[in-house]
């Protein structure tokens, strides 16, 4: 569900690999075939999920990631 904030921004969780976010390695490989660009790569995969219109634009990405003990 997003939040929505006063600056008609929204913020949103797409949560885990279980959830309907992707593996870190499928999520290196997204990076890596956009040059790097951590927010090109999240972006391809938003309108290729059918998650938001080609033409939006990200403003602010947060990434949160870890690894088991």
């Amino acid at each position: 569900m997003p939040i929505q904030r006063a600056d008609h921004t929204e913020e949103r969780s797409y949560g885990s690999a279980t959830t309907g976010g992707f593996e870190a390695a499928d999520f290196a490989r997204r990076v890596d075939a956009m040059g790097g660009d951590v927010t090109a790569a999240v972006h391809r995969w938003l309108v290729d999920s059918g998650r938001i219109h080609p033409e939006a634009h990200i403003t602010h990405l947060e990434v949160r990631t870890w690894r088991p003990r």
